[in-house]
């Protein structure tokens, strides 16, 4: 395995061990494993991380996408989670549904209390302008 930080380089072979005993000891909920320090990412060969007390915000993403389906159109929604530190967001992951995503947040409101789960609030362009 091979485990790549989203914030910091650190390629130390002790860090890595310690890495795989608490990726082994997770939840995994789809592609992401919850454990007691870091958040884990598989993507292909590798496990992407962060540590909580890294990450600034991690929220749930919703969009809906149009589709052609054989009996007509229609929406599907599709979950997604989001890792951001500072202001910009590192990693959008596609997760298996909704049920699998209040999944995924409760468990990181319970090992990371202390970490944003809620979604930024979209700032619009029109926010000065005043009531009459």
């Amino acid at each position: 395995m091979r485990f790549v930080s989203l914030i910091s380089e650190n390629k130390n072979s002790d860090h890595a061990q310690g890495l795989s005993s608490e990726l082994k000891a997770g939840h995994s909920i789809g592609p992401v494993t919850v454990a007691d320090e870091h958040l884990f990412i598989k993507k292909g060969f590798k496990y992407y991380y962060i540590a909580y007390k890294e990450a600034v915000r991690i929220f749930r993403r919703v969009r809906r996408l149009h589709a052609n389906i054989c009996c007509g159109d229609g929406d599907i929604e599709v979950e997604y989670l989001v890792i951001s530190a500072g202001e910009r967001e590192l990693l959008e992951i596609t997760l298996p549904g909704k049920k699998a995503a209040q999944m995924l947040i409760e468990e990181l409101k319970n090992r990371a209390p202390y970490l944003d789960t809620k979604a930024p609030i979209k700032e619009t362009e029109d926010k000065n302008e005043v009531a009459g």
